[in-house]
């Protein structure tokens, strides 16, 4: 036997219709013995009348459903990639952790204020590249994105929201750095510009690359201390080296090392091939060597 209350619940779905035929003779069986529930059967049966004549008044245009099959066999496949491409780029955007933003800015100012003060572009050479490395390090991977199970589990590849993350943050970076080199126009010559740009331009994209896919592979705290490390040793002077292995070949290689981060080029081309591998090993759980995996 349902209760009073089972029936009240049951009442909508009688009055529309919507009832097995069991339910239905059960609740015609309450009916007849609740005056209640006779009441309320009237309203809303009053109600289910409204709905279906409001329904019957409503009138589809007719070229509707010619317009949804125009538009469903004439997409563009190239507008829908760059529309869904936007959207995952504008939804990772507010993702990327929002002290990257603030920090990396306030940082290249205080790298313009010191190259000014001391009149060496040779800083922002310096920190340019640095910056890049350490913020997209810290770009991806359970340490830095809280929603990263959630993200995962959707029906978006791995390699693409990494690939939007990438995007953003190296369009940041390579802003602040025109913007910092901009600065140093109040004590270099203009035609001197396109040369400090040039400079960093090939590091900023190597280190960023590299430190992406160490990220991936062993997490920030590696990422960072591998490229940071690659990075200053150009600047160390290894002549008590040279003194216990005196070689030819060591003398070459360490001038081949120098040279190394002087060539846009071969920077440039390095970085995109680190990128396309961060950008597999994104999707490849058995590479994520990070404690997360463990």
């Amino acid at each position: 036997m349902k209760t009073h209350t089972e029936y009240e619940e049951l009442l909508t779905f009688y009055a529309a219709g919507g009832c097995s035929p069991q339910q239905k003779h059960e609740m015609e069986s309450h009916l007849n013995a609740c005056h209640e529930c006779q009441t309320e059967l009237v309203m809303w049966k009053a109600v289910s009348s409204e709905i279906e004549s409001s329904n019957q008044a409503l009138v589809v245009p007719p070229e509707i459903p010619a317009l949804a099959l125009k538009r469903i066999h004439h997409l563009n496949p190239l507008a829908a990639a760059l529309r869904q491409s936007w959207q995952l780029i504008r939804a990772q955007f507010y993702i990327v952790q929002s002290e990257l933003w603030p920090v990396s800015a306030l940082v290249m100012l205080i790298g313009v204020l010191v190259a000014v003060i001391a009149r060496k572009d040779m800083v922002i050479y310096l920190l340019s590249p640095m910056m890049a490395a350490s913020t997209l390090a810290m770009l991806y991977g359970p340490d830095h994105d809280p929603a990263n199970e959630l993200a995962r589990s959707t029906a978006t590849s791995p390699w693409k929201i990494l690939l939007a993350r990438m995007s953003i943050m190296s369009c940041y970076n390579l802003l602040l750095g025109l913007v910092a080199s901009l600065g140093l126009l109040l004590f270099v010559k203009p035609e001197m510009l396109g040369t400090i740009i040039l400079g960093w331009v090939g590091p900023l994209a190597f280190l960023s690359s590299l430190a992406l896919l160490l990220s991936v592979w062993w997490g920030t705290g590696i990422a960072i201390a591998v490229t940071y490390g690659l990075w200053l040793a150009q600047y160390v002077s290894f002549n008590s080296i040279s003194i216990w292995m005196p070689s030819p070949v060591w003398s070459s290689f360490l001038t081949a090392y120098k040279n190394f981060w002087h060539d846009p080029l071969l920077l440039v081309g390095i970085s995109l091939v680190l990128a396309l591998i961060a950008l597999w090993s994104a999707n490849q759980p058995v590479l994520r060597l990070t404690s997360s995996n463990q």
